[in-house]
């Protein structure tokens, strides 16, 4: 009873007979309280009649066959007795009882009783002008006989309805776990590498459908991810290749003496210094994204962490021929200043390294009450292009001048750690615009 199509017939099974359990129960109690306020009336009728036979006949005139009357078709004598004031039986259908004395007989004029170990409906009633009681009775068990062919049929129509909606039932249940065996096969025989433009299920407007979608949804985001890591990997491969063949390179060269050792070592170092770069901003990202590590909390100004960062790019912006500016009021804030600071000097060696001649950074205290406070890095570049601006924060993306993006990836999962975002917008200086926003802390939750 583990599957859902067992989880579900078990219910409807034990719905169904709890429900056939009730009517049956009620449908019994009806007919029970129909057929004792028939015969309650039949007996009734018989009373008087048998007054009027005392009355105008002496108590020996008293006779069964007398006491006639039809439920549902069917025949039945009522028996009776008569008693004086003492309740001694002075007459009765059965001659064993005159003579005998009903002790303890109730006082109502109808009713059950139990008499001679049977159930019986009675009605009573007193003769006017002579000290006698006289009552009829009826077993209840031939009464109740009655209702056994009606019980009989109502069973056959419960029984037939349940065979009827336990089909309805195992169709529908059918109907309901088919497609989730088909979604349990596709998602089981499912491979991302599998390149497809072919929906995952077609999904419709069902709970079910809904499902699928999410899966389908899923899949999309697996095949994305596995595209892109593919992507990064080529690209990766072909960024560590090149210093290590020219690592290579140039220690053939040292040993063939075809090149000056010093200026081998020299450009031996330079390589392996972008490798250990590279390798480093990997490392760097993977922890970011798997390690929730704490970051010491300081108190810093923002104004001058962005003099800072620019007083550090100033000198090779200044052989490029690069003015750097830096806009704002003084701004306090506690935060995480060395993640902050390594996300700032990342923007700014984007810009330094695509602009024109101009830099701008600047800080904006906005008037929204979600935002706490906002950094601006802007140039006066070519931009991004619009096709790989929604790209460009991804972990695996390469961009167009063929490098692997590490930087801006990293930079923006510092961003989101720091209760902050990452974005990009087209600066009104005609170049790129990396904005990062911090918000307030009651608006962490919507980040």
């Amino acid at each position: 009873m583990k599957t859902i199509r067992s989880k579900m017939l078990l219910a409807l099974c034990a719905g169904m007979l709890v429900t056939v359990a009730i009517t049956v129960l009620l449908f019994i109690r009806l007919i029970d309280d129909l057929l004792l306020n028939q015969v309650k009336h039949q007996l009734n009728e018989q009373t008087i009649k048998a007054v009027h036979i005392l009355n105008t006949n002496d108590i020996d005139s008293l006779d069964s066959d007398s006491f006639r009357f039809f439920i549902k078709d069917t025949l039945f004598y009522a028996d009776y007795f008569v008693l004086d004031t003492q309740n001694k039986v002075v007459a009765s259908s059965n001659a064993d009882e005159v003579g005998t004395q009903m002790n303890g007989f109730s006082a109502n004029r109808e009713g059950i009783m139990q008499l001679h170990n049977t159930k019986v409906l009675y009605s009573e009633a007193r003769l006017m002008h002579q000290p006698f009681r006289v009552i009829l009775y009826s077993p209840l068990s031939s009464l109740r006989a009655l209702y056994i062919p009606l019980l009989r049929t109502t069973l056959l129509s419960i029984a037939a309805s349940f065979i009827v909606i336990l089909l309805i039932g195992l169709f529908a249940v059918w109907r309901m776990v088919q497609p989730l065996n088909r979604l349990k096969e596709a998602v089981s025989t499912y491979e991302p590498h599998r390149m497809t433009k072919e929906p995952f299920l077609q999904a419709d407007h069902t709970e079910i459908g809904e499902l699928i979608s999410t899966f389908q949804l899923m899949a999309d985001r697996l095949q994305l991810h596995h595209r892109h890591q593919l992507e990064f990997l080529q690209n990766i491969s072909h960024e560590l290749k090149t210093p290590l063949m020219s690592i290579q390179g140039y220690v053939y060269a040292i040993q063939d003496q075809v090149l000056p050792t010093e200026q081998g070592l020299h450009i031996i170092s330079t390589q392996s210094q972008r490798l250990i770069d590279m390798v480093s901003k990997l490392l760097q990202l993977s922890r970011l994204e798997s390690v929730n590590e704490e970051w010491p909390v300081t108190q810093v100004d923002l104004r001058s962490m962005l003099e800072e960062a620019a007083y550090l790019l100033q000198p090779g912006a200044q052989q490029q021929q690069i003015e750097l500016q830096v806009q704002g009021e003084s701004l306090t804030v506690d935060i995480a200043a060395e993640q902050l600071f390594q996300v700032l000097l990342n923007l700014l060696q984007n810009a330094v390294r695509h602009t024109a001649g101009h830099v701008m950074l600047a800080l904006e205290q906005p008037e929204q009450q979600q935002i706490d406070w906002m950094i601006h890095v802007d140039d006066d570049g070519p931009g991004i292009a619009a096709e790989e601006q929604e790209h460009i924060f991804q972990r695996y993306y390469a961009g167009t001048n063929g490098v692997t993006g590490l930087g801006l990836a990293i930079s923006s999962q510092i961003a989101s750690r720091l209760n902050a975002e990452l974005g990009y917008a087209t600066s009104p200086m005609g170049g790129a615009r990396f904005t990062l926003i911090h918000y307030r802390t009651d608006h962490a939750s919507t980040v």
